[in-house]
């Protein structure tokens, strides 16, 4: 059942909190040994708490918005008493002493943590593996990767494992695990969801581009879920404001559809779910505008977003390695715009040039407000293909994905992310399709600066019009 449904039958005396970890449970053991989404959890610990929200129900006590619903949490959060090591054997022995902003949130509305879900080292890949939990596996085919870096949290949430999860993105972190696994995810406007606690002493609440969002079977509970996790850091006033969906039904939207980019081309299975999507849309009398995107150079926007992106990701090198990237950079060809060159460029940013990119950005910002002007969302991909054989060869931009029979740079399809990442747009991932071989495939649904909302909406009316969570086929037939 999917978290909303959940709240209704723990409201009607349905099922009790206790029944819904034990389901959670026995997911976990079923299929934990294939997938290994939950490396580290404890449901014997969920289930005493479980049973304390159940006895204060039938006390009479006023419930919470999420009173006794099993979750679990990307590693990378901060959990009082737990490990937070972001899959570096380094910090093995890290313990935590308090809870990060959004467990601390979700505890205080009443939901019970059952685990925490695996990440790549340092939250860099889009598969999720690494030496101390090892690889968690899609679980439509457990020989590709369920996405990165909240593959673990995606794959708990589409086996059944937890009931909801909450990840990060700052290069598609969220979205590419929703499109490879099929569920739902949000990646939130930025500023909008607390992100104090995450990492490896992460002590800033809004952090350049990263932001956080929740992971679910439902459009319905994702909403559900930014009502807890909205605010600020102090608890008070969110950062950026949540604004309402527009005041008419979404069929009313006025929706525009970019199937693929030539700067980023999509493969041809992923392309054609959102096309056929589009043309199923303008069929029901929906305004549709074919291939409209924000007047914004691609080549500009990627090298912004990327140099932006690991500039921001800096801080957490050594020394050492820092060290290393700034000798790299001086060596770097100024008109090299691989992801591979530009990656120790970003790196090693000083104040100047960074200053230089935030005002290209606000430029870029300025395009998105007159795109969202005359559009209420835009349905791009959340990745170049369906999910991919595993590969743990080398890093991330040393490898390639098969697009349309083409060898591409794996990491040509974080333009997707950047497309309206860097600009700190709000973004639902819902099902839109699967490919000729049977896998999952998402469609990004974006809109303007803090209109969570309207792209949740439209989530919303896309799973009742058919794009729902659907379960693997070897758990349908188990």
């Amino acid at each position: 059942m999917p978290l909303w449904r959940c709240l209704q039958a723990l409201r009607d005396g349905e099922i009790t909190a206790e029944a819904l970890v034990d389901a959670c449970h026995a997911a976990f053991l079923e299929n934990h040994p294939a997938i290994n989404a939950l490396p580290v959890h404890d449901y014997d610990a969920a289930r005493i708490e479980a049973r304390r929200a159940d006895a204060a129900r039938r006390d009479g006590a006023l419930p919470s918005p999420l009173h006794g619903i099993p979750f679990s949490i990307k590693e990378s959060f901060d959990v009082a008493g737990w490990p937070t090591t972001c899959g570096d054997p380094a910090h093995a022995g890290r313990r935590v002493s308090e809870d990060s902003d959004v467990v601390r949130r979700l505890r205080q509305a009443g939901a019970i943590l059952v685990g925490k879900s695996n990440v790549p080292v340092y939250l860099r890949d889009w598969q999720s593996y690494n030496a101390l939990y090892g690889t968690t596996r899609n679980p439509h085919d457990p020989a590709r990767t369920p996405g990165g870096s909240s593959g673990g949290s995606a794959a708990a949430v589409c086996t059944g494992m937890s009931l909801f999860d909450v990840g990060s993105d700052i290069g598609s972190s969220l979205r590419n695990p929703a499109h490879y696994c099929g569920v739902f995810s949000h990646k939130s406007s930025h500023g909008l969801i607390s992100l104090r606690g995450h990492g490896i002493g992460g002590t800033d609440a809004a952090p350049d581009i990263n932001v956080a969002g929740p992971i679910a079977r439902s459009a319905r509970d994702l909403e559900i879920l930014l009502g807890v996790l909205a605010g600020g850091a102090d608890g008070a006033t969110a950062h950026m404001p949540l604004r309402p969906a527009p005041d008419r039904p979404p069929r009313e939207f006025r929706v525009a559809v970019l199937p693929t980019h030539p700067f980023a081309p999509v493969d041809a299975d992923v392309a054609g779910a959102i096309e056929t999507l589009g043309r199923r849309l303008s069929a029901m009398g929906v305004r549709v505008s074919w291939n409209a995107k924000p007047a914004i150079d691609a080549r500009a926007l990627w090298r912004t977003y990327v140099l932006m992106l690991r500039a921001a990701t800096s801080t957490y090198m050594s020394d050492a390695a820092f060290d290393t990237v700034r000798a790299l950079a001086r060596h770097a060809d100024p008109g090299d715009d691989s992801y591979a060159a530009l990656q120790y460029v970003g790196a090693a940013l000083d104040h100047r040039a960074w200053l230089r990119l935030a005002e290209t950005r606000r430029g870029f910002a300025r395009a998105w407000a007159d795109f969202f002007g005359e559009h209420d969302v835009l349905l791009c991909p959340a990745a170049a293909t369906a999910a991919f054989p595993l590969n743990e060869t080398g890093e991330p931009w040393q490898r390639t994905l098969d697009v349309n029979g083409e060898a591409q740079p794996m990491t040509t399809q974080l333009f997707w992310a950047g497309h309206s990442g860097l600009c700190g747009l709000p973004s639902t991932v819902a099902p839109a399709g699967r490919t000729a071989g049977g896998l999952p495939v998402g469609v990004q649904i974006v809109a303007g600066l803090g209109r969570d909302l309207t792209s949740l909406r439209f989530a919303q009316w896309l799973e009742d019009n058919g794009y729902a969570f659907q379960p693997p086929v070897r758990l349908r037939s188990a």
